[in-house]
């Protein structure tokens, strides 16, 4: 001031102050994806104090083709930069995410700490090189940004609630800068406008990829605990009840910070534009519907147990049928009556839905089919509209299986996808021949029995005609007694199986010694027969192959010249006897287990292991060093030349599998699915399911950070 003596008080407001001109301020943002590339273009505004006032310009423009936006002449005052929200979320819709996630732990249930919090730190490569230019660095989403709500197309189911990861602000306050960070470029890493999907290929070809992730869905689909939930708390948003359909659809698949899970385990997923995220997910429990008008005298309480979810996004139709669940639906498996496909001969009071113009079908299976389409008829309505240009896919494990071949059969000129588990025979053989056309891979665990029943026999004899309401389960009765009594010729119109077959089969080898030498074992060729039996002694090393013979094409358009040559050195009569059509192979062992047919327990580790062996091949696992242990003893005199030889036919079948995993390799953002996949996690229920299964002292066994499902019980 010029005037060293002027006091600043009440006493004299009027005086003039003189001061020098004041210092002007910048700053800088940059504008990157994830993947480093920058958003140029997009316009902007930034307000602070000053603005808001009239005292300054708004300032208003776009970035440059750096993604750089700056601006001078700032007050010292903090200042919000605000995007323009059309143009933005066009352009972040483009971009790919990058392939690792910060993987932040999932809230417990009962925890209501935020889902989403900050991304670690250190955990970017932009975030590195940033701080190393000494720049400032932000990881963002959009709704941290944008100056207003954008236009959802397809519209959300709540318009009142935005998806909490990518708005987190819900009064889109934009990105603030203190005044203290001023004089600086800031680097705002912003995370893509994008959302979960499943990898699944609409391919005749085995996927490994569409078996692991149809897998998945048929395991959500026994989402038993949350739907108990659900009917104790009516009026419960089911995306907030964790291990439900709408929570994995409607909550994870729009999480970006983390990989979807079921149950610990992670689905395969590509990321895609937040426009063709699910839209809907919807499961169907036949036990709490009502009763549909004039049904009342359909004994409902007995066949009323069949359950199902669809999901829909841009591009795909999923339909997952659940298998069996104890106590009701032993009542449908053992309901084996043959009923007509042609859809005459319905007890529901109106007639069934014709599936092929001859041929026979489960009844049991028929009836829960029925039940859900006769409780649910608006829902499989719109199944039918949203099939529209999107490819279908529909999977089942167990009764599941069943159900998803029958809606699959009614769905054939739909083309759709149908991958099952563990599933029972559910068509006769003449119905199977109108069914070709329909693409299956059937999965099938070695020693799993129940994908033997019904009886591979002609199940429609006279007792199902003349005893009336006990003809089904005498008549089941007659035809197990032909089944035990030895192996059946077909004949009449069998049950048999549809579709390819995916086989986990447990190999064992052995060697042939001599047995007792006492006369009581004198062999069968006469008096001249020496006194002594020869044995079959199994060997110590065994294994699991995963075999899918139709891997064997040697057309396929997934193989290499290397496994071109493989394939043409592959006996073809000697596969077709091993995997007989319309039929399970011979298994390698008489022993049952009841865990064997388990979803979690046994057909989804191994599915989990196999691909996680594919993606990451020199990663060690314990699966590898078998198969190596189990091929060097194969040399061992003694084996069997007939056992040696479909060994080595297995093997060669499960060193085809990098096929199975092409499709996924050559997808649009695959590589970057894949990688996600493999990446170091720990795991969780799935562990001690399948340890306690495979530890013979009952003792509990600590869980390890792979899945344990495939280790073998003597």
């Amino acid at each position: 001031m010029n005037d060293t003596l002027h006091r600043t008080d009440t006493l004299n407001p009027r005086k003039d102050v003189i001061g020098g001109k004041q210092k002007q301020h910048w700053v800088e943002f940059q504008l990157l994806d994830e993947q480093g590339d920058p958003l140029a273009n997009m316009p902007y505004r930034a307000v602070n104090d000053a603005t808001r006032t009239g005292f300054a310009t708004e300032y208003a423009g776009q970035s440059d083709a750096q993604g750089v936006i700056r601006l001078d002449g700032l007050h010292p005052i903090p200042i919000t930069l605000l995007m323009t929200v059309k143009p933005f979320a066009e352009q972040l819709q483009t971009r790919r995410l990058r392939a690792l996630r910060p993987e932040p732990p999932r809230p417990a249930i009962g925890d209501n700490s935020p889902l989403h919090g900050p991304q670690s730190p250190g955990f970017s490569p932009i975030e590195k090189q940033a701080r190393e230019a000494g720049y400032g660095y932000h990881y963002l989403r959009i709704g941290q940004l944008c100056d207003e709500k954008p236009v959802f197309d397809p519209p959300l189911a709540d318009p009142n609630q935005l998806p909490v990861f990518h708005f987190p602000d819900k009064n889109f306050s934009g990105f603030t800068v203190a005044y203290e960070a001023l004089n600086r470029r800031h680097v705002l890493e912003v995370c893509p406008y994008r959302a979960w999907s499943l990898v699944l290929h609409h391919q005749p070809e085995y996927s490994i990829a569409n078996a692991y992730n149809l897998g998945l869905m048929s395991t959500l689909s026994y989402s038993v605990v949350a739907q108990e939930m659900l009917k104790k708390r009516p009026g419960t948003d089911p995306s907030t009840v964790s291990g439900s359909v709408e929570e994995f659809f409607y909550r994870q698949c729009l999480d970006l910070s983390r990989s979807p899970v079921i149950i610990d385990v992670p689905a395969l997923v590509v990321d895609v534009p937040f426009d063709q995220r699910y839209t809907t997910a919807v499961m169907l429990d036949s036990s709490a519907a009502e009763v549909p008008p004039g049904e009342a005298g359909i004994p409902w309480h007995i066949i009323k147990n069949t359950q199902l979810f669809y999901c829909v996004n841009a591009t795909q139709v999923v339909v997952a049928w659940r298998g069996t669940q104890e106590p009701m639906d032993w009542v449908t498996d053992a309901l084996y009556r043959p009923m007509p496909t042609d859809g005459s001969g319905c007890d529901l009071k109106s007639a069934c839905t014709p599936l092929t113009d001859a041929g026979s079908v489960h009844y049991g299976f028929l009836h829960s089919f029925e039940v859900a389409k006769k409780l649910f008829p608006q829902r499989f309505e719109d199944m039918q509209t949203e099939l529209v240009d999107k490819d279908l896919f529909i999977c089942g494990h167990s009764l599941g299986g069943a159900l998803a071949l029958i809606h699959s059969a009614e769905l054939k000129d739909r083309n759709p996808m149908l991958y099952t588990y563990g599933m029972p025979r559910t068509f006769t053989a003449k119905a199977l021949e109108r069914l070709k056309a329909v693409t299956h891979f059937r999965h099938v665990n070695d020693a799993d029995t129940i994908t033997s029943l019904p009886p591979e026999a002609a199940l429609d004899n006279w007792l199902y005609g003349v005893l009336g309401p006990l003809g089904s389960t005498l008549g089941y009765t007659w035809s197990v007694g032909q089944l035990v009594a030895g192996k059946i010729v077909s004949f009449g119109d069998p049950y048999w199986h549809h579709g390819k077959i995916a086989m986990f089969y447990r190999a064992d080898q052995h060697v042939e010694t001599r047995g007792s030498n006492s006369p009581a074992a004198r062999g069968k060729e006469g008096l001249g027969a020496p006194y002594h039996t020869t044995v079959l002694k199994r060997l110590p090393h065994r294994t699991r192959i995963y075999l899918v013979p139709s891997l064997s094409d040697e057309f396929s358009r997934f193989a290499h010249e290397d496994q071109k040559i493989l394939i043409r050195s592959l006996n073809r009569e000697n596969l077709a006897d091993l995997f007989p059509s319309h039929t399970n192979p011979e298994r390698s062992t008489s022993r049952t287990n009841p865990m064997d047919h388990l979803m979690k327990a046994a057909y989804l580790p191994f599915l989990h292991n196999q691909l996680l062996e594919l993606i990451d091949p020199e990663r060690p696992l314990k699966r590898k060093e078998d198969r190596v242990k189990f091929e060097e003893q194969m040399h061992t005199l003694g084996v069997p030349e007939t056992e040696r030889h479909r060994n080595q036919q297995f093997l060669a079948l499960q060193t085809l599998l990098p096929m199975a995993l092409r499709a996924t390799e050559e997808l649009e953002g695959g590589p970057e699915a894949l990688k996600r996949f493999v990446r170091k996690r720990e795991f969780g229920v799935m562990i001690e399911i399948t340890q306690a299964r495979s530890n013979p002292s009952g003792r509990h066994s600590e869980p390890s950070a792979s899945i344990a499902g495939e280790t073998l019980n003597s």
